[in-house]
């Protein structure tokens, strides 16, 4: 399998794992502006339409560049670059199943946050507190941490790969 395939694949995932996200994200910011509607605070319902709209833009483009743009995402990222080998060998060394790895947490852990994230910071700004006096403010920023770290995973596999390859071998 080419490194362009596996990217392809392992991306359209990440995109289909993000709607599936949505699916549980979506409908407590709909029932919140019902809520919102129905209390008569039009400042709350204004602002809980405009940022339900950011959002849902945001789920929109990135399931459309995950399934539909996927080689865009690919160059962009520079995902295939700086490999010696152009396929995937699955019954090669250990480094390229490791990288695979680690490929896949780090996708797991990037999607499973980007959920998380976007319901605290709704839940932010329903309450209408400083982000200082916010009491779950400590999960909103773990979670933005879990999506760099999950990034940082995806797009360093090999290095990381080649970190534990050269410390598997020391001992």
């Amino acid at each position: 399998m080419s490194i362009k395939t596996f990217w392809a694949i392992l991306i359209k995932i990440l995109g289909l794992l993000l709607i599936l996200g949505a699916l549980t994200t979506i409908p407590q910011w709909l029932y919140s502006i019902y809520s919102e509607y129905e209390s008569g605070n039009n400042e709350s319902f204004f602002t809980l339409i405009f940022i339900l709209l950011i959002v849902l833009f945001i789920y929109f483009f990135a399931f459309k560049f995950c399934i539909y743009k996927t080689f865009w995402i690919i160059e962009k990222l520079k995902l295939d670059k700086g490999l010696e080998n152009e396929t995937i060998e699955l019954n090669s060394n250990g480094n390229k199943i490791i990288s695979i790895a680690v490929i896949l947490v780090g996708g797991i852990i990037f999607v499973e946050s980007i959920p998380s994230f976007f319901r605290q910071i709704f839940v932010f700004f329903q309450q209408e507190f400083l982000f200082k006096d916010y009491p779950e403010s400590g999960w909103m920023i773990f979670n933005f941490l879990k999506i760099i770290m999950g990034y940082l995973l995806m797009t360093n596999s090999f290095r990381i790969a080649d970190f534990i390859e050269s410390k598997k071998s020391n001992n």
